[in-house]
């Protein structure tokens, strides 16, 4: 759906690429059809990165509403008037011989045009920011469940997210200056690249099947809870949830479980004997931390002397304490000592 809306809009340029000619009919609906398409983007989009984030499968969750879609088929629907509207009165806007009714009418018209322009900049603002939020929520669900998140962040969403911001944006300053009796200043060129962007995006990330992603948020829609149902029947106790504690750090400290870049909750959570709901809830509730902080603490700890002491590159660091990427390991270095490993390195050197 979110394809054929995204073709949709598109239709206007493609008509005025081809058929320079075309009959006046085909020319308003092209536009008229490209403009109420917009409108459908943001949620379609939406409900398609919460599909691929999993959050639809989460317990007790549901499609994200009809309620996202009342104002694309409001726009719909007006956009279907305004033609029926442009047809019967054409004669007549010819001969300069408008009835008093049909006057209103398209003045009706030129303002809900105004208004519904003013409604897709608000809309599109909204869904690019839910976008992102979802997006956030998805690396915290996975940080709750493994160590390396590499591959399964999604980060290309956001930049999908603000190429379709802008592209909807550049359509709407071409609406409102045409309804102002200007021209459209937005140049092909720009159009044109836009559209290439978020396709490129849609075809090197979006279509190419990631059966690690799918993996990820099935288990977690298997594993995960809200949290205040997850532990409310809980039994653990202070003394249980502070001996797995001990379990925990003596599967770090002794067993170098972190090491393993591949390392989950699920893992662990075998490792010490230990149920996973047990594991996570102590880690959250004792630890203070997520599965992800508290393993990746581990590897920056065992890196920090290996850094200082500058025999192994970085990479080979970043590999021997268990990161799979060279980003990952200065994303999680930063955070943890405030430092880069470089900055790092100098500043452990000095006398």
């Amino acid at each position: 759906m979110f394809f054929a809306m995204f073709a949709a809009s598109e239709v206007d340029s493609i008509a005025t690429l081809l058929i320079e000619t075309s009959p006046r009919v085909f020319r308003d609906g092209s536009e008229l059809a490209g403009f109420a398409a917009n409108f459908w983007l943001g949620p379609l989009f939406f409900a398609y990165v919460r599909d691929i984030a999993g959050m639809g499968r989460e317990p007790g969750s549901r499609w994200i509403g009809n309620r996202h879609f009342l104002l694309p088929a409001a726009a719909t629907v007006f956009v279907i008037g305004t033609f029926a509207l442009l047809e019967i009165t054409h004669d007549n806007r010819l001969a300069g011989s408008l009835s008093s009714l049909e006057t209103l009418l398209l003045t009706f018209v030129h303002y809900g045009f105004m208004f519904l322009s003013v409604a897709l900049a608000a809309q599109w603002a909204v869904y690019v920011v839910w976008v992102l939020i979802t997006q956030a929520k998805h690396v915290e669900r996975l940080k709750q469940y493994y160590a390396s998140t590499e591959g399964l962040e999604l980060r290309w969403v956001s930049i999908l997210a603000c190429a379709l911001g802008i592209y909807v944006l550049q359509h709407l300053i071409g609406q409102i200056m045409i309804l102002l009796g200007g021209r459209d200043l937005v140049t092909p060129l720009l159009d044109s690249f836009l559209v290439l962007v978020v396709v490129t995006a849609l075809a090197l990330w979006s279509l190419r099947p990631s059966p690690d992603l799918e993996k990820a948020t099935r288990r977690l829609a298997e594993i995960e809870a809200p949290q205040e149902k997850k532990y409310e029947k809980s039994a653990l106790d202070v003394e249980q949830s502070e001996r797995i504690a001990r379990k925990l750090v003596r599967a770090m400290e002794h067993d170098f479980l972190y090491r393993d870049p591949n390392l989950t909750l699920g893992m662990l959570a075998r490792h010490v004997g230990v149920s996973l709901n047990y594991v996570s809830q102590t880690l959250n509730q004792n630890l203070g931390q997520s599965f992800f902080e508290f393993v990746n603490g581990w590897r920056i700890r065992e890196a920090m002397p290996l850094v200082a002491k500058g025999d192994a590159t970085i990479l080979a660091i970043a590999y021997e304490v268990g990161f799979n990427s060279r980003s990952a390991f200065y994303s999680a270095f930063k955070r943890e000592t405030g430092h880069t490993p470089s900055s790092y390195k100098s500043e452990t050197a000095k006398p």
